[in-house]
Parts: C-alpha cells; sequence; structure tokens
C-alpha cells in the first residue's frame, strides 16, 4: 500500500482543514513526490490529479466552481 494512502482517506483529519469545512468542496493533498491529489473532502474520492501544487490548486478552484 503506498505510503500516503491514510492521509488521502483522512482529508477531514488534517489540521489545516479545520477552518475551511464550510467553504471548499475541493482539497488538494499530497500523494508522493511532486505529485498531488484533487480530492473531494465529502466523499475522499480522487477527483483529479496533478504534478504541480499550483497546477493542483487551480483544478480544484474549478471544481468547486462548477460544483456552486
Amino acid at each position: 500500500m503506498h505510503e500516503n494512502t491514510e492521509i488521502r482517506r483522512e482529508v477531514s483529519s488534517i489540521s489545516y482543514m479545520q477552518q475551511l469545512t464550510n467553504t471548499l468542496r475541493f482539497v488538494v493533498v499530497p500523494a508522493g513526490i511532486q505529485f498531488f491529489h484533487v480530492t473531494d473532502r465529502t466523499t475522499g474520492r480522487v477527483k483529479g490529479f496533478r504534478r504541480s501544487h499550483l497546477e493542483a490548486c487551480a483544478l480544484a478552484r474549478l471544481l468547486d466552481d462548477c460544483a456552486a
């Protein structure tokens, strides 16, 4: 099993997420070296991935805008 599997499954337990839980649906979670998953906070499912943190954040914002 991949070393970051538990972090991806437990997105809500990441401390900095506590402040944002009522505003953001999609969050960026580190998934390896220079690899980031865009995860649906409510279900924990990975909706996309990027190799750049900035690109992953842009995708998360795009998905948040589409979901709203």
